[in-house]
């Protein structure tokens, strides 16, 4: 009765705060210029103009921007509302009621705010955790477009097709990566090349400015106590990872989770890709809570991220302790 009473305070609350955040947002649409989205049309308009599309904070895959980017900027500016609006849309859809919970998940929020696209990762990930046929390969692919992301995991679940012969998945990924991919290549052949030489740079900056991750690499780069913390945490992970491959099924989510934690260039609005990692309302409850205190930490550390790293951690306790899913 205690948990229901509370899953039901914490709905409340979701559409408290939904309701809340559309009446002070829908006067001021027409001022809002979120940062990621209007990053994204310039990417698309340099792309449309025959310009070098790389620099700051701008270093995706070509096919991304020629696929999202380019199309967003054909459109008029106010379709930025319809575009947040699916974000959403597919949370409802991966979770269904249980959604509004994630409407209380401040990563979410995050990408809200700027409008980002990681949202859309949402059911490519589910399907490429669930590993249906066809709609697994298909997620693979589509998970791509924001590979620094969702790497680990379809490198796994490319390793486990390759294993097990799963020619029908295999078959949909390579196809549609070739689709996707190798317009990119006849657009601009140096464009690789271009997009490491900025990401490396970014990485740099990062490991320079450890408040911008949330990644494990936060605690260490802070220095002192918190790298012992994040040897500690970093022990955890790896006991996690080799449980959740011993006991549970859901690898590529585990893969997943590990990516999350190691990646240097993970912000807290990327961490939304957990949801498809969840089961049951418990255990969403116990993130959103989680990311809560994380949020309070960011701010009584003037923006050090680490907590954020909490996230994954429990995500990937949770897989070490059931049986679910289907790879």
């Amino acid at each position: 009765m205690m948990r229901r009473r509370l899953v039901l305070i914490l709905i409340g609350v979701g559409l408290l705060v939904l309701a809340i955040e559309l009446f002070v947002a829908l006067p001021r649409l027409a001022e809002w210029h979120p940062w990621d989205y209007g990053n994204y049309l310039r990417m698309g308009r340099d792309v449309r103009a025959g310009n070098n599309p790389y620099g700051s904070d701008r270093y995706y895959p070509l096919p991304t921007m020629l696929w999202i980017f380019v199309p967003l900027s054909l459109l008029p500016e106010w379709f930025k509302i319809v575009w947040i609006f699916f974000s959403f849309v597919f949370v409802l859809i991966l979770l269904r009621g249980d959604g509004i919970l994630a409407f209380l998940y401040p990563p979410f929020w995050f990408v809200i705010t700027d409008a980002m696209f990681d949202a859309w990762l949402l059911l490519p990930l589910a399907w490429l955790f669930a590993n249906r046929p066809i709609l697994a390969g298909l997620g693979a692919a589509f998970a791509l477009f924001k590979p620094h992301v969702t790497l680990f995991a379809v490198a796994y679940i490319v390793w486990h097709w390759l294993v097990t012969r799963d020619a029908t998945n295999l078959k949909v990924f390579i196809a549609t990566v070739g689709v996707l991919w190798l317009p990119s290549f006849v657009v601009n052949p140096r464009w690789v090349g271009q997009m490491l030489e900025v990401l490396s740079l970014r990485t740099q900056q990062v490991s320079l400015l450890p408040l911008l991750t949330t990644s494990l690499w936060s605690w260490w780069w802070l220095g002192g106590i918190a790298a012992v913390v994040c040897v500690a945490l970093g022990l955890v992970g790896a006991r996690g990872l080799v449980r959740a491959l011993q006991r549970a099924p859901a690898r590529a989510a585990a893969f997943q989770l590990i990516g999350l934690l190691v990646n240097p260039v993970i912000l807290a609005s990327n961490l939304i890709v957990v949801l498809p990692m969840l089961r049951g309302r418990a255990q969403l409850v116990a993130i959103v809570m989680l990311a809560w205190g994380a949020l309070i930490l960011d701010k009584v550390m003037n923006g050090f991220g680490g907590g954020y790293a909490l996230i994954p951690l429990a995500a990937l306790y949770f897989l070490s302790r059931e049986n679910v899913g289907q790879v």
